[in-house]
Order: C-alpha cells, then sequence, then structure tokens
C-alpha cells in the first residue's frame, strides 16, 4: 500500500510537469488564444490569495492585500493572470519562513498597473537574479533539491504577463523577495 502511495504520488508529480511544460511550450509558441477583458484586480488578487490562503496558514506565513483606491480595471484574461498571481504566491510561500509573510500590492504606473508580490523570505542571490524566469531553473540550494517545484512556475509567470503585453522583474527589496509586473489598464470608456 505504501508504494502504491508513493508511486501514485510521483505519478501526480510527473503530471504537473508535463501539464507545466505543455503550457509554457503553448505560450512561448503563441498557440493559446485567450480573450482579454476589464478586470477588477482587486477581486482576482482576492480569490488567488484565497486559493493560498490554506497552504499559508499551514506553513506559518501571513499574507496580506493593499490595492491603491479607485484603481482602474486591467486588461487582462482572469484566469491567466490567476495562475499568475497563484504561482507567485506558492513561491513566496515556499520561500517565506514562519512567522513571515507575503503581501501583494496593486497601483497605477503611467498608462500600466503595476502588481508586487514581496515576501519576508531570504531573497535571491545576486548570481541567480538574472536567470530566475529562465524554464527549469532554480539557484542556490534549490539546484540540488529533489521535491517541490519543477522550476518552470516563474517562466510560465513571465510568458503570461508577457503575452499580455506586459513585463515581469524582480525589484529590489531590503528583506526577501519581490516581483512585480505590469499589464496594460483598460480604456477609460
Amino acid at each position: 500500500r505504501r508504494y502504491i502511495e508513493t508511486v501514485g504520488a510521483n505519478v501526480r508529480s510527473l503530471g504537473a510537469l508535463i501539464d507545466d511544460l505543455f503550457e509554457l511550450s503553448r505560450l512561448d509558441a503563441g498557440e493559446i488564444a485567450w480573450r482579454t477583458q476589464e478586470v477588477a484586480l482587486e477581486g482576482v488578487i482576492e480569490e488567488a490569495l484565497a486559493a493560498m490562503r490554506l497552504e499559508a496558514q499551514a506553513r506559518g506565513v501571513a499574507l496580506s492585500c493593499e490595492v491603491a483606491a479607485g484603481l482602474q480595471p486591467a486588461m487582462a484574461n482572469p484566469e491567466k493572470l490567476s495562475r499568475a498571481l497563484v504561482n507567485l504566491l506558492q513561491n513566496a510561500i515556499r520561500h517565506t519562513p514562519a512567522d513571515g509573510s507575503v503581501q501583494v500590492r496593486a497601483q497605477p504606473l503611467g498608462s500600466a498597473v503595476a502588481i508586487e508580490v514581496a515576501d519576508t523570505g531570504d531573497g535571491i542571490a545576486a548570481a541567480d537574479r538574472e536567470r530566475v524566469f529562465e524554464p527549469f531553473y532554480r539557484g542556490g540550494e534549490e539546484r540540488a533539491r529533489t521535491g517541490g517545484g519543477s522550476g518552470l512556475g516563474l517562466a510560465i509567470c513571465r510568458a503570461i504577463i508577457e503575452a499580455h503585453g506586459g513585463r515581469i522583474w524582480l525589484a529590489e527589496a531590503d528583506l526577501g523577495t519581490s516581483v512585480r509586473f505590469t499589464l496594460p489598464l483598460a480604456a477609460a470608456g
């Protein structure tokens, strides 16, 4: 029974990796066609936080959200945007120690909106910062690990954000890691 459970867990892990690989290759090839619409960011952010709340609680990590008052909607695909946010939150929670925190912020930035996922973890080493959005790249001690993520989450986030006409980067942070990305604002009607 124990072996069957182990094999089952490994098959599910492999299935998730294959799904991620297919999604990334389709995103990179421009084969995924989706429609964008006006998206109220506060709702999408709250849904992503709700999806990750149990994992954060289990790890002793506090989640919070700060959306600028009166923030205009973005032009985005809500499902893909949610996927990118959940990926970023999973990474942030995974790399934040107990009693740490993860905060999502959204604010206007010219004709775009900037969204930030910031954590109070150890941060990313300077040597790894240029490569974190590459597929399969896991820096530092992560290179040797055998469990956990596939190293595709940030690459998928990059592909989703760039397909929306935005950009994603690591911002300077005094503590932990801060990933920021932009999306175009919906045209004022």
